[in-house]
């Protein structure tokens, strides 16, 4: 693209200014005052950037002229980096007024349409990203942002064909291959999805959220113990992030799978150390049973391996060396006797029923 010029004149009508960047409670159009909410909005916009702008909003229209601190100063690089900042509404009104003097520029296409992807806007992102396309259909990334736009309307099969062109143009795009794996997931195509979501993983080895589709994947083709590994490497690139959480989330109730499946609909184990947990909560007095309920729960914030016997934990409300489903199953017991409402979590109440008639039974004895 070439230099920009200095000096930027252009006018835009009012009717087609785009009433929804405006601060909420603002006059809507044909009413008075919405010229000059409008012209107030204008400026304090362009306020924030480099160079002098005047603003001149007629019954009819909107004038501007905006003069650039030099011929290479280039707004469209400053109204991106607002939009890495999450500045949207300053920065979709400053590319939305460039727009007018550049149709056909893809960053400036590119930015707007993923800034209303992000605002929600889908209608409006999916008309400028295809036109971006349109215009440059080798921009993979556009191709891509356009499939995304599609996914996020559920319209997975039109997704698809999108994103299905950018891997084909550019196999190596981890972004492309991630998207195209999530609505093949969404369409239950699940082997094509899982190709997918792998090779994105293997383009971006940081990739929290390809990570978190693959795990999905292998869960939803019933390989819950390769989805637990993989959720195990998100957790892995960033214990702290939303993908992390979400990571922890679906190991919690992945652990209580893979336990039904192996166990079938009792577990006599968890039963077993349900009953010993009522057995010594007998002899407690509810503030004790409380101290080693919360200080399970505490020590559990990051999961227990309830399906691994040889991984042990120690407490210091209680002696002794215990296996992830042993706390588990103390913790039911202690939360069940603390609030009889509650529903905890990680489900133990058929090993609690059975536990519970164990014990009343040896308590008549």
């Amino acid at each position: 693209m070439g230099e920009f010029m200095a000096d930027y004149q252009f006018t835009i009508s009012l009717t087609t200014f785009d009433a929804s960047l405006l601060p909420a409670g603002s006059p809507s159009k044909g009413t008075e005052g919405f010229s000059a909410a409008v012209h107030k909005f204008l400026q304090e916009q362009l306020a924030g950037f480099k160079g002098d702008a005047r603003i001149v909003v007629s019954a009819d229209a909107i004038h501007v002229e905006w003069t650039l601190p030099s011929p290479h100063h280039d707004p469209i690089e400053e109204a991106v980096a607002r939009l890495e900042k999450k500045e949207f509404i300053p920065a979709v009104a400053i590319l939305e007024l460039l727009r007018q003097h550049h149709p056909t520029d893809i960053r400036l296409l590119y930015n707007l349409g993923l800034a209303y992807s992000d605002l929600d806007r889908l209608e409006e992102a999916r008309a400028v990203l295809s036109e971006a396309v349109r215009l440059h259909p080798d921009h993979i990334n556009a191709r891509v942002a356009l499939g995304v736009t599609y996914a996020k309307e559920d319209r997975h099969q039109d997704a698809v064909a999108i994103l299905e062109e950018a891997v084909a143009a550019d196999p190596s795009n981890s972004w492309a291959q991630r998207n195209l794996g999530g609505c093949l997931l969404a369409l239950r195509e699940v082997e094509r999805g899982t190709s997918c979501l792998l090779r994105a993983t293997q383009l971006n080895p940081k990739d929290q959220q390809a990570f978190l589709g693959l795990a999905e994947a292998y869960r939803m083709a019933g390989n819950l113990e390769q989805a637990d590994a993989v959720y195990q490497q998100v957790i892995a690139i960033d214990e702290y992030s939303p993908h992390a959480e979400q990571a922890k989330n679906r190991l919690s109730s992945l652990s209580h799978e893979i336990f039904r499946r192996r166990g079938g609909l009792i577990r006599p184990d968890a039963v077993m150390y349900c009953l010993g947990a009522m057995e010594h909560f007998a002899k407690l007095s509810p503030t004790e049973i409380q101290r080693i309920t919360f200080e399970i729960a505490m020590l559990g914030t990051k999961g227990f391996e309830v399906n691994n016997s040889d991984q042990k934990y120690e407490l210091g409300s209680m002696p002794g060396k215990f296996s992830g489903l042993h706390l588990v199953s103390i913790m039911y017991v202690g939360s069940k006797l603390i609030a009889p409402e509650t529903s905890p979590s990680f489900d133990l109440s058929n090993e609690y029923i059975e536990a519970k008639e164990m014990f009343e039974r040896r308590q008549r004895k």
